[in-house]
């Protein structure tokens, strides 16, 4: 462990997501309500009405329950699956956190298939773990190649190996018999899938399938029922695995307005179906569009899409400053000429179409 004068000699380096940021919107004296959010990929038809009302009717003068029994129990029959496979999670990034400090000791390896979403990276390299890459290329569709990523696993001598299904930022679809057969392939290696927008994506009914006892799935009621300030997340796993998960974390981690939301979120899936057609169909409208403008994108499975530009960090800051439009410069992901940009319905997509149809590209 570094000691405290390390500590207090170091600069922090932080971590890029997407959303508004209120210091940069105070910088450049910008009203939160006069911005549309098209990076964030969250369901922009929700809450649905019963998780609201579960979230503001949450007994917040209980301790919440510890063992979160009555949530597991609604989310595992919603799947199909025991309450003893599900660990829920305040957000998916809290549990790829967990995640990291339960399966990857400090100097052991993680095999990150990138470019991806980086908190489990993050996490294992705060710990002391060695990481390795697989990149995903653009000139492919961001495609994941099972077969070179489980060599790329041997060579490395990984002993967890993440990935994302559908990608993200790309939005490429992996089908899951095929990351099944990859975790068969590899029984000794843990496979972290992070499944957090499969739900709105066009490959949903994935989440029915069985996986390997190797594999952890992670999931995000987070982006299909829109209640980002609320986190929820949730795992599902072999019930050992889901044990020691359980065991590595705090008491009370999850709390009462969660796990409400996660009974009544359990109840809505027509909701989420409902929403998802009509994403679909957006980011369908969305790619057409942005074709016409002359503005290439990445094939998707799901409501965000990639677009291709010159310098990603620029097209990001005249967007905000200029239209009031935020999109997801790619950079952190190692994308620097990407951004993504999520679907939306009816004046919010003209809105986010005329933007990028007005920002002249910079060499």
């Amino acid at each position: 462990m570094p000691q405290l004068a390390e500590l207090l000699g170091r600069t922090a380096a932080p971590r890029t997501h997407g959303g508004l940021l209120a210091a940069e919107l105070d910088a450049l004296g910008i009203d939160p309500a006069d911005v549309l959010d098209a990076s964030s990929s969250v369901n922009p038809y929700g809450p649905a009405p019963e998780v609201l009302r579960a979230v503001r009717e949450a007994d917040v003068a209980r301790y919440p329950d510890p063992e979160c029994t009555r949530a597991r129990r609604a989310v595992a029959a919603a799947a199909g699956t025991d309450p003893e496979r599900v660990v829920l999670g305040n957000g998916a990034t809290e549990l790829l956190w967990t995640l990291a400090r339960v399966l990857l000791a400090p100097g052991e390896t993680l095999l990150s298939c990138e470019p991806s979403f980086s908190e489990l990276r993050a996490a294992a390299a705060s710990g002391g773990a060695r990481i390795a890459e697989w990149r995903a290329r653009a000139d492919d569709g961001f495609a994941l190649h099972l077969d070179a990523v489980a060599r790329a696993v041997r060579a490395e001598r990984a002993s967890v190996v993440a990935l994302c299904a559908p990608g993200s930022p790309s939005g490429a679809a992996t089908p899951i018999d095929d990351l099944c057969t990859l975790a068969r392939d590899l029984p000794d290696v843990a496979l972290v899938l992070d499944q957090s927008f499969l739900a709105l994506s066009e490959r949903h009914a994935d989440l029915a399938a069985a996986l390997p006892d190797n594999v952890l799935a992670v999931r995000s009621l987070t982006k299909e029922h829109a209640i980002p300030g609320v986190r929820l997340g949730w795992v599902a796993c072999a019930p050992r695995l889901a044990a020691h998960v359980a065991a590595s974390r705090p008491a009370w981690t999850v709390g009462s307005a969660a796990q409400a939301a996660a009974v009544a979120a359990s109840g809505a899936g027509a909701f989420v179906a409902a929403s998802r057609t009509r994403l679909l169909a957006e980011r369908r409208e969305l790619e057409a569009r942005l074709h016409a403008l002359g503005r290439a994108t990445v094939t998707s499975s799901t409501p965000y899409l990639l677009v291709a530009t010159s310098d990603a960090a620029s097209l990001r800051r005249r967007a905000l400053e200029r239209h009031r439009v935020l999109v997801r410069d790619c950079t952190s992901f190692g994308l620097p000429r990407f951004v993504r940009v999520a679907a939306r319905g009816g004046a919010d997509q003209d809105r986010l179409v005329d933007a990028l149809g007005a920002l002249e590209e910079r060499a």
